[in-house]
């Protein structure tokens, strides 16, 4: 058997546990104290033996309190806050270090490997003596029912809105097995070397409490993870306590609040008030204040991307040119820098410039509106089009999407493109996006932010190979020459290789612009003073467990 923990740890997933190396464009940010991206410490044990409760509360960007499912909604923001902390998955991510990208490391697996005659089969090897919140074992039984709840329709607790969220995640699983109550086995449908990374998102709740509640099992959820759901008012805040028998510690904090305010200045002035202690993107234009007051202000890029994604099918967007036209008249240095401060780094490309999977092959995509106009008029629209983009109001990892998107409507505008923009709650968004572009109406594109924390993210937005369908390539790209090099990235296990093949892929996709390239975020949050212990990483999600109050 070839140990795939051991591949991982060899190749330090290298550059290709890329998954938070995506967004790895700048040096670590400053976190408003010499530089750093954790937050002062003062002593890695202070909070612990104070009588004094120990609780912290987080001004989200969400509109809503992300339901607290085994896959919760509000998009990597629900993951962030209420996910990885009531939940674990096989596979977790290391989120106590900034200076690197998040690895995967064992969760609630110990330690898995690939067979070493059919690299379609692995075996995973469960953590033991682990229970859920309500007093009952984590085992095999427990993972079979959570990839039943979403890929098995005749399973009695297979949950349809779930699946439709994150089954497709796991399109490459062909069938799963019990060997005994601490093994399983996982069949994928072909060679396929980014498993682990699908399966950090298969988070597992308590197969006695789902049974016991049913329908109403979010109000009532029950995970393995660093804290226990409290209470909910939705809309309004969640609470979570401190899982004392955590497998893997007890947390610092007694408590953690969550509260939804959607508006970024709302989310300042809740900080500054002291009502909330940890505020996510707050108006980049109170940086510097609320450095000078004393607050920590944390960056850190992460692999994300920020990019309007294009309508294929009918239209002007068909045209590649049009498609390069637009990524040629987009400001990106005035948008990072002026607009936005330095929280985000120009993109154009899904990777960062510097990144393993960026090539240096593919359209720059400088700041060029007359090339832009020319590349128009040579596609049959010398005098532009008007088209519509479907945008968020806020939510997660969209940064500051109205102003962002009215300065990019102006730069478009600018040679012609003239969007109108239509602006709909950030989960209403996600749920339009899974469901595609509309029939009845023109859409040329949905501007939302997406993770490229794993390989995958190559053949599930782009790719239409018929090997592993059911990606999220909503747009309607065809390149046959790409799916030719993902198909071969999908199946080595040999790092050096899989990587050129994605850099190959990566100038594909620059060139043919099937997407317009915007910029990545880096992950800007201010927290008040009296946080300590939390460490800022290169990932969408977040250790909370390190954190206490001073």
């Amino acid at each position: 058997m070839r140990s795939i923990l051991g591949f991982m740890s060899a190749r330090k997933l290298a550059g290709f546990l890329l998954i938070a190396a995506m967004v790895m464009i700048t040096a670590c940010g400053d976190g408003g104290s010499g530089g750093s991206n954790a937050a002062a410490s003062g002593g890695t044990d202070s909070g612990s033996g104070s009588s004094k409760e120990q609780t912290l509360i987080i001004g989200m960007s969400a509109a809503n309190i992300p339901v607290p499912d085994t896959y919760p909604t509000e998009g990597y923001e629900g993951m962030r806050f209420v996910g990885y902390q009531l939940y674990d998955a096989l596979v977790n991510w290391d989120l106590k270090q900034g200076d690197k990208p998040a690895e995967l490391v064992p969760g609630l697996a110990e330690s898995w490997e690939t067979s070493t005659t059919d690299p379609t089969m692995w075996t995973f090897h469960l953590r033991q003596n682990v229970t859920f919140h309500d007093g009952t074992p984590f085992n095999a039984d427990a993972l079979i029912f959570a990839f039943d709840r979403i890929m098995n329709p005749k399973s009695e607790y297979y949950n349809a809105q779930l699946a439709g969220t994150s089954a497709s995640a796991f399109r490459y699983v062909e069938s799963y097995t019990k060997v005994d109550d601490s093994t399983v086995t996982i069949k994928t449908k072909g060679p396929y070397s980014f498993l682990l990374y699908d399966l950090s998102g298969l988070l597992i709740g308590s197969p006695d409490a789902i049974k016991k509640s049913g329908a109403d099992y979010v109000n009532h959820p029950v995970g393995t993870g660093p804290f226990k759901f409290d209470s909910m008012k939705q809309g309004q805040e969640l609470t979570m306590v401190k899982n004392e028998n955590y497998w893997n510690g007890a947390p610092k904090l007694d408590k953690i609040v969550l509260r939804p305010i959607s508006d970024p200045s709302a989310r300042l002035a809740a900080l500054q008030s002291g009502e909330v202690d940890w505020a996510e993107v707050p108006p980049t234009e109170s940086i510097e204040l609320l450095k000078s007051s004393g607050f920590q202000v944390l960056t850190n890029p992460y692999p994300h991307i920020w990019p309007y994604v294009l309508n294929l099918q009918d239209g002007p967007w068909k045209e590649k040119l049009v498609r390069q036209a637009a990524n040629y008249a987009i400001d990106r240095d005035g948008l990072s820098t002026a607009l936005l401060g330095g929280a985000a780094a120009p993109a154009t490309q899904p990777m960062y410039k510097g990144h393993a999977w960026f090539s240096d092959k593919g359209e720059p995509y400088t700041y060029d509106p007359e090339k832009a106009k020319q590349l128009l008029a040579e596609a049959g629209y010398p005098d532009g089009f008007t088209t519509t983009f479907v945008v968020p109001t806020s939510g997660s990892g969209n940064m500051w999407p109205m102003q962002m998107n009215e300065y990019i409507q102006k730069n478009l505008k600018d040679v012609g493109i003239n969007v109108k923009l239509e602006s709909i709650e950030w989960q209403t968004l996600l749920t339009q996006f899974l469901s595609g572009f509309p029939k009845d109406k023109e859409v040329g594109a949905y501007n939302i932010s997406l993770p490229t924390i794993s390989p995958s993210f190559y053949s599930q937005f782009f790719a239409t190979s018929s090997i592993f369908p059911n990606g999220i390539n909503l747009g309607g790209y065809s390149n046959p020459a790409y799916d030719e090099l993902i198909n071969k990235a999908t199946a080595s296990f040999d790092p050096a290789e899989q990587t050129a093949l994605l850099n190959q892929a990566s100038a594909i996709i620059a060139d043919d612009a099937p997407w317009i390239f915007v910029v990545h975020d880096m992950n800007l949050r201010a927290l008040a003073p009296k946080v300590k212990g939390f460490v800022q990483p290169q990932s969408w999600f977040a250790d909370l467990t390190t954190i206490f109050i001073e």
